[in-house]
This record gives C-alpha cells, sequence and structure tokens, in this order.
C-alpha cells in the first residue's frame, strides 16, 4: 500500500518555515486587511465598487426608497450586502492562494447584464429585471478580472444578492396566493383543535378566518399578502440562503436548507395566523397593526433554529473527516501595478462611458424613471363622489377598511358605495349595485386588487370571465376645444350637470374614446354551491388619459417614461342582483353615465398634465 505524504508538511518543516515564509511583496497576512485585501486591492476593489454605483445609481436608489418605504417587507435589503461581504471574508484563506487571472470571455456576460438592465430600464420598464440584469453584470466582472478557478469562490456571495432584489409584485401575487389559502387552512385546523380548549369556534372561508368566541360576536381575520405570503417567504428563503452558505458545507446540503425554506415559511404563517386568530378572543385589536409585525419578527428567531438544526441533521447523514491542512503558500500579487492591467482600466472605462451614456440619453430624451405623485386639483378624494343620481342613491354606509387591509390595497384614496335603483316599479325587485373605486400615484408598481383574486381568496369560484362594453350616451359629451383633431383623437369633454352638489356648471375631460369603454367581468359561485346564488364583478381602469379592462395592462398605460408622474384608477361594479355580465354593464352603464363627469373631478385633466399647464409649479415642487 503505497502512502502519499509529500503534500501535508510536518509540524516542524510548518515550524521551520515561520509564519509568512513563501509570501512576495503585498502578500503576508499582516499586510492585508481583514486578512483579505492588500492597499492596492482595496483601492482597486473601491474604484470597481464606484463604477457599478456610477452605471447602476438610478436602480440603487430606486431600491432604496422601496426598502425604505416599506421596511418589514424589503427592508432586509440593506442586510444582504453584507451578508455577501462576510461570505467573502470566510473564504479569504482560499481567495489570497488562488491566482487571479483575466478571463475575456467574461467580458459578454458582463456587457449582456448592462444590455439587459437598459432595455429593462427604457421598454420592459420592469425594476426586478433592472436588479438581476446588475447581479449578471456584477457577475461577468467578477469573472473576466479574476479568472474562473477565482470566480468559483465568489459565485455564490454574488449570487446571494439576489435577494437584495425588490420581487416584482405580480410574480410574488402568483406565488404566494395559494400560500394565503393553504395558510388559512392550516391556521383554521390548528384553532379547530385549540378551539374547544380555549372555549371558541372557527371557520374558514378561503383566506379569512371567522374566530367566535362563546358568548361573542365572530372577529374576521383577513389572511391578506401582508400576513401570510410575501413578507414571509422572501425573508425565509434569504434566512435559508444565509444559513445555507455558512453552515452547510455540501452542495447537496445547501440545496436541502434552501428548499425546505418554503415549507418553513408556510408553517411559520400556519403559527402566526393561529396565534393571532387566539389573541383577538382576548381583544380583536391584537390582531390588527404592528402585532403583524411583532409576531412575524419573532419568529424568525425560531425559524433560524430551525434551519440551524436541519443543518446539524444533514450534517449527521455523512460522517465527516477533518480537513488535512495542506501549506499552501499566498501567491505573489502585482501590487500596485495592477490598477495598470488592461482588463481594470477597460471595465472601468465601459461602466464610466455606459452610465455617462445612459444618464445622458436618458436626460436628451426626456425620460423620467421617478415618478411624482400627482393628485386631483384641490387634493379631491373620491369618498367626495355624490350620494345619490337622478336615477340611483346610496344604501348604508361606505365601507371603510382596517389600516391592514389599506396597506394591501396600497392606497388610501379609494370609495367603496352600494347604490340602489331609485326607478324600480312595483313588484319589481330591487337593483343594487356596489361601486369601488381607487385611485393610485407615484409607484405604479402596486398591483390592483382585482376580483379574480380578492373573491377566490374569500373562498368564491370564478366561473367565466368575459370583456362587455358599457353603453354610455353620447349627446352629453363635447369635442374638447383646447386640443387640435379632437374629434380624430377621440377626446371630449362633459359639463357636470345641475344636480352635482358642488361642481355644476364646469365641464371635465373625458377618457380618450369612451364610447369604447369595457368591463372585464367575472361570475363568482360559493365553493360549496356552485349552481347557487352568483355574484357578479367588472372592473375597468382609467390612466394618462385612456382606458384598459386589464390588470397587467393598466402598468403600461400608466407608466409614460416621458411623464414625471404616473398615476391610474380603478373603477369596479359588483352586484349580486343581476343575472348575467351583460345585465352587470347595462346597470353599471347607467350608473357609470351619470357618475362619470364627478369621477374625473377626482383625478388630473390628462390634456392639462400633457401640456404641462398642470400642476402648477409650485404644486409640482412641493409634490416632490
Amino acid at each position: 500500500m503505497t502512502t502519499v505524504s509529500q503534500s501535508v508538511p510536518s509540524a516542524s518543516h510548518l515550524s521551520e518555515r515561520g509564519p509568512g515564509a513563501g509570501l512576495r511583496a503585498g502578500g503576508t497576512p499582516e499586510e492585508r486587511v481583514a486578512g483579505l485585501f492588500t492597499p492596492p486591492q482595496i483601492v482597486l476593489s473601491l474604484l470597481l465598487v464606484i463604477g457599478v454605483g456610477f452605471l447602476f445609481w438610478h436602480w440603487l436608489l430606486r431600491q432604496h426608497w422601496m426598502s425604505l418605504g416599506a421596511p418589514s417587507d424589503w427592508g432586509h435589503a440593506y442586510v444582504v450586502p453584507f451578508i455577501s461581504l462576510y461570505l467573502l471574508w470566510r473564504e479569504r484563506d482560499s481567495i489570497v492562494r488562488t491566482r487571479a487571472t483575466t478571463f475575456w470571455p467574461g467580458v459578454l456576460p458582463f456587457l449582456l447584464g448592462i444590455g439587459a438592465y437598459f432595455v429593462s430600464v427604457v421598454v420592459i420598464k420592469n425594476h426586478m429585471i433592472q436588479g438581476l440584469s446588475i447581479v449578471l453584470s456584477i457577475a461577468g466582472l467578477a469573472l473576466w478580472l479574476t479568472g474562473p478557478k477565482l470566480f468559483r469562490i465568489l459565485f455564490l456571495p454574488i449570487a446571494y444578492l439576489v435577494f437584495a432584489i425588490t420581487i416584482a409584485d405580480r410574480l410574488m401575487i402568483a406565488i404566494t396566493f395559494q400560500l394565503q389559502l393553504i395558510a388559512s387552512q392550516g391556521a383554521g385546523f390548528l384553532l379547530s383543535m385549540l378551539g374547544p380548549i380555549m372555549g371558541f369556534a372557527v371557520e374558514v372561508e378561503g383566506n379569512t378566518l371567522h374566530v367566535t368566541p362563546k358568548g361573542g360576536a365572530s372577529i374576521p381575520l383577513n389572511v391578506a399578502e401582508a400576513c401570510s405570503g410575501m413578507r414571509m417567504v422572501i425573508a425565509f428563503i434569504a434566512l435559508a440562503g444565509a444559513v445555507a452558505l455558512i453552515s452547510a458545507k455540501h452542495w447537496w446540503q445547501r440545496v436541502a436548507v434552501i428548499a425546505l425554506a418554503l415549507p418553513v415559511a408556510i408553517l411559520m404563517n400556519v403559527i402566526r395566523v393561529a396565534v393571532l386568530g387566539v389573541a383577538s378572543t382576548f381583544d380583536g385589536e391584537l390582531a390588527k397593526g404592528d402585532a403583524h409585525m411583532m409576531i412575524g419578527t419573532l419568529l424568525l428567531l425560531p425559524g433560524l433554529l430551525l434551519f440551524l438544526g436541519i443543518v446539524w441533521a444533514l450534517a449527521k447523514i455523512v460522517e465527516e473527516t477533518p480537513d488535512r491542512a495542506i501549506d499552501r503558500p499566498e501567491i505573489e500579487t502585482r501590487g500596485w501595478a495592477a490598477l495598470r492591467r488592461p482588463s481594470y482600466m477597460l471595465s472601468l472605462f465601459i461602466m464610466v462611458i455606459c452610465g455617462a451614456s445612459m444618464t445622458a440619453g436618458i436626460h436628451y430624451a426626456g425620460i423620467h424613471l421617478r415618478k411624482k405623485e400627482i393628485q386631483a386639483p384641490g387634493n379631491r378624494a373620491l369618498i367626495s363622489l355624490p350620494t345619490e343620481t337622478p336615477t340611483w342613491k346610496q344604501i348604508g354606509t361606505d365601507k371603510l377598511e382596517s389600516a391592514e387591509v389599506e396597506e394591501t390595497l396600497g392606497t388610501k384614496n379609494y370609495i367603496t358605495r352600494s347604490f340602489i335603483r331609485k326607478d324600480r316599479k312595483a313588484g319589481e325587485p330591487p337593483m343594487e349595485l356596489q361601486l369601488h373605486a381607487a385611485y393610485y400615484t407615484g409607484g405604479v408598481d402596486t398591483v390592483p386588487h382585482i376580483p379574480e383574486r380578492c373573491y377566490v381568496g374569500g373562498g368564491m369560484t370564478a366561473l367565466r370571465t368575459e370583456n362587455v362594453p358599457l353603453k354610455l350616451d353620447p349627446t352629453v359629451w363635447s369635442l374638447h376645444p383646447g386640443v387640435e383633431n379632437a374629434e380624430k383623437r377621440g377626446i371630449y369633454r362633459q359639463r357636470v350637470p345641475n344636480w352635482s352638489p358642488d361642481g355644476a356648471g364646469s365641464s371635465v375631460t373625458l377618457p380618450r374614446e369612451p364610447d369604447s369603454l369595457r368591463l372585464r367581468v367575472t361570475e363568482f359561485a360559493g365553493a360549496s354551491n356552485l349552481t347557487g346564488p352568483k355574484i357578479y364583478a367588472g372592473y375597468l381602469f382609467i390612466a394618462n388619459g385612456g382606458h384598459v379592462s386589464s390588470a397587467e395592462e393598466v402598468r403600461l398605460l400608466a407608466f409614460d417614461l416621458r411623464s414625471d408622474y404616473a398615476y391610474y384608477l380603478k373603477v369596479q361594479f359588483t352586484s349580486r342582483t343581476v343575472q348575467s355580465p351583460e345585465e352587470l354593464a347595462e346597470q353599471a352603464s347607467s350608473l357609470m353615465g351619470e357618475l362619470l363627469p364627478e369621477i374625473m373631478r377626482c383625478v388630473p385633466d390628462w390634456v392639462e398634465v400633457e401640456a404641462g399647464r398642470y400642476p402648477a409649479k409650485e404644486e409640482s415642487k412641493n409634490a416632490s
């Protein structure tokens, strides 16, 4: 049997060589900051960081505002770069003993990332894709400047930066919608086990729990995104990724830990919702507001312990043998001469030129990436809509949502009001419509709540969906006098009717081609009784003078790159008393036709905005 021992020097041999033996200029551990960087490498790294920051500063600034504005959702983005730096520092011995080489094929992913970033800024207009493009560009830069051997060490710390990217609402909703239902069902099962012991009953309808204490009224607990999906999924996957990269040694262990992040997030969500349900039986206010955030934060600790336990269990599956120390001297560094390497100089040149060109091009083209908020004249809100029209009158009171639901809704400028027709003949069944309108401005990345998601989440089943035209009265419209080719462009104005409480005689600008307004109508039935009573809900969006009936299209319509502002209005009609999508559109046409001038008073006049006459400069300065 042959024994190979040359690569493992004896202790005496190591002692004879002494610490730092075999190291060249700038290479001893004492000369490295934090055991990793030599002074020239610090300067070089800072120049590269400045170059990346200069090239992608638009995205970095927007991500900062997103994280600052929603710390409970995306505040962890501030921590992610430091975790990546720690992962680099952990591998410092391997890094200083691996020679950096110029790998020119790395230029391709570097430039591809820059190109994808530009396209996602100007064409796609997607913050998440911009962030992924930046990570790709950083990875390409690292591969180019350090070579494949060193890049293998740098890859995971760079890849971890993905967790600093705010995920697009549409993608998160698609991923987490079912998680809401799972959390509701799981929490309902857990509460049903505790109910007989603690004296309460629980019912589950979609993502809403109804907790009823003995002798008390039912307490609804809505499992909205803020409570059961988006925050916990991202936080736990990021936490799992950090634990996997720091604590697990083998790739399969890391994959297993990250794969378990989703089940752990669901489990912690179930526990959190159950805790809120129990708390609500003592005090209904405990299930609202800061309790959500506090309980979610506290559950991160057992989540961390659970991940560490998983790593420990996986480590027991295979018997670990201590690594045999191999005395590999640090490689010779190139000192300050490294700053003159063509690859470094070219990479800095590319970042500076691309960053300057992109900034200049955006400015020259009049593109506005950060949108300002804009309100209707006098900050007129939707709540000011009249309670009565010639044909309709309000019944009941306006529905006001809780702070949690308003946060999920994404705006406080909304109205939910029920109307009943006044002209029904004796013996005819009453005709009722619920009007819901919500105005969004500034951050139009917010996905509007639509019936297909909300009603299904409430426990109903969508049976069919179709687009149905509204039939408004065109005789009350007049061509816009201040717009050229108004008839060809379909731009009209309408006088506010005399019955208006405060706007009689004034005129408003209508959306383009108001005769083509269409509702996207969905028919819903109870999940347990598909042949029973139906609910019909239809909606449309008005944005930048246009209108669409699709939640996917409204963002493109509202986010005009050449405008300082981004804004849109959702108008939704719901009824239990109509019998078909066509009848809903017929009744909505009646109410919409009478309220349309008042509704348009609650949004900016898009013709004035496009002409630059509204808002006034002082108002615009205050809005920004």
